[in-house]
């Protein structure tokens, strides 16, 4: 007795290069799975061409921040009360600090206005003189022994404070600094003078920053002896 012959099975190929029907899509138990299709040149041309755009563009964002960080850095001298402090394009003298519970002022129209604080004034007295060209002073800073920075107060008008005039080669400005801030901020507190306006190309501008000499025993002697008004006028 013969065996019938085998039936012959038609179909798709399941690993040819014929497309995979519903009918031959792998189910839940096959593991198979299909092959993905390889980019072609011009997406991987296009792919390669948009990560180094981002690259460039991350590198010159980094670019972007050290270079503002180092325009906005500053090339310091230092000195202490009543020092000399000779920096590249100008030199200033503290003089004195003093502790004051409120400042009234007189600008040059007479008008008498009155700063009172919670805290505490910070008066600092000063001249300054330039080198070689006119400068002029943006807002001095009160840097504190835990490296807080207190700039000058609004409270006072910027025009009878040191950064109003231009400071002249060849003979010294004086001129005031005020700050407001809380008395337990003055111990070990410094005073910074940074110019206005650097030079094109410069990297590092000049100031100076002076010790005011306000250890334990100072700070108590500035608040014991702080004025009630402190007195301030254009013509200072």
């Amino acid at each position: 007795m013969s065996s019938a012959p085998p039936t012959s099975q038609t179909g798709p190929n399941p690993v040819g290069p014929n497309p995979v029907g519903p009918a031959d899509a792998p189910g839940p138990a096959d593991g198979r799975r299909r092959r993905p299709r390889r980019p072609g040149r011009m997406r991987r041309a296009g792919a390669l061409l948009a990560g180094l755009a981002l690259a460039a563009a991350a590198v010159a964002l980094q670019s972007t921040a050290l270079g503002r960080e180092e325009s906005s850095a500053a090339l310091t001298w230092t000195g202490g009360l009543g020092e000399e402090v000779v920096a590249s394009r100008f030199s200033a003298r503290v003089k004195g600090v003093y502790g004051a519970r409120s400042v009234q002022t007189t600008d040059a129209a007479e008008k008498v206005e009155k700063a009172t604080t919670s805290g505490i004034f910070v008066v600092v007295t000063l001249e300054a003189t330039a080198h070689r060209e006119p400068q002029q002073f943006a807002a001095p800073v009160l840097l504190t022994d835990d490296d807080k920075r207190y700039q000058a107060t609004d409270k006072v008008d910027s025009s009878l404070t040191i950064v109003n005039p231009y400071i002249q080669p060849g003979w010294w400005t004086e001129g005031v600094a005020v700050f407001e801030v809380p008395v337990n901020a003055l111990t070990g507190a410094r005073f910074v003078l940074p110019l206005k306006n650097g030079f094109i190309g410069e990297t590092y501008q000049p100031e100076v920053e002076v010790d005011l000499g306000l250890d334990e025993a100072g700070t108590q002697r500035l608040i014991a002896d702080a004025k009630d008004v402190y007195p301030l006028t254009s013509k200072q």
